[in-house]
């Protein structure tokens, strides 16, 4: 990796890192499209773990704020979508991975933009574990269907209960994707180049987490990452 790459990489784990501590969701939002330019490799592996070190922030500090019924109603779903998730994995190519991920993208932030929500009930969140946990393995995207499915919460509790399951999750995904060939050591050495902005994005996003409430910030977001998922697309065209 070059210098260039490698500070591109720290500024976009920075950008997601914050997005992520701030909200609850945002790092393969924000940062999927541009990590993935640049090695397809980052997805699923390491972006997916790197979740795990900003989720570990919110499930330490705001572990009160935890919807535990929800959670364990999301974990019935997660081996569902998991063992579909690896099974699309196998069958993509670098080409095909970047147009999924391009376009997972680019659709979650055009639903989120459009506040696109469902009624929640037992079988909603059963059915979220399961939306996430595909959407984690096949584009490193777990938020999206919480934030459609548990609009209702509050920031401090989406960011307990989404980072509470993303973790499960991470631990489960991890083991599956070693056992499936697509976690060795590439993707530790990428996810180790992930790491400081990461930790220089969690330190940020304790700043940005009191502007949540500005109309003008979830829009931000949701727009740049739109156009990273539509330049992703058509890069692999």
């Amino acid at each position: 990796m070059t210098p260039t790459e490698f500070l591109l990489v720290s500024v976009l784990s920075m950008l997601g890192a914050t997005a992520q501590g701030a909200i609850g969701i945002g790092y393969g939002l924000v940062a999927g499209a541009g990590l993935v330019a640049i090695d397809p490799a980052f997805v699923p592996g390491p972006l997916l773990i790197i979740g795990v070190v900003v989720g570990c922030r919110h499930i330490v500090v705001e572990r009160d704020h935890l919807d535990l019924p929800a959670w364990k109603r999301c974990m019935l779903g997660l081996p569902v979508g998991l063992i579909a998730g690896i099974s699309v994995l196998e069958a993509m190519d670098d080409r095909t991975l970047g147009l999924a991920v391009g376009a997972a993208i680019a659709l979650a932030a055009v639903a989120l933009l459009a506040g696109v929500t469902v009624k929640r009930t037992p079988a909603i969140e059963v059915a979220t574990g399961a939306g996430s946990a595909f959407a984690a393995v096949t584009a490193s995207l777990p938020g999206p269907p919480f934030v459609v499915a548990f609009s209702d919460l509050r920031p401090a509790a989406m960011r307990a209960t989404s980072a509470s399951f993303l973790v499960a999750l991470t631990v489960l995904s991890f083991f599956s994707l070693v056992a499936t060939g697509n976690f060795a050591r590439d993707e530790f050495e990428l996810l180790a180049l992930m790491l400081p902005g990461t930790v220089a994005g969690l330190f940020v996003s304790r700043f940005v987490r009191p502007h949540l409430e500005s109309q003008w910030f979830r829009p931000l977001i949701l727009i740049i990452a739109g156009i990273g998922g539509i330049a992703l697309i058509i890069r692999n065209l």
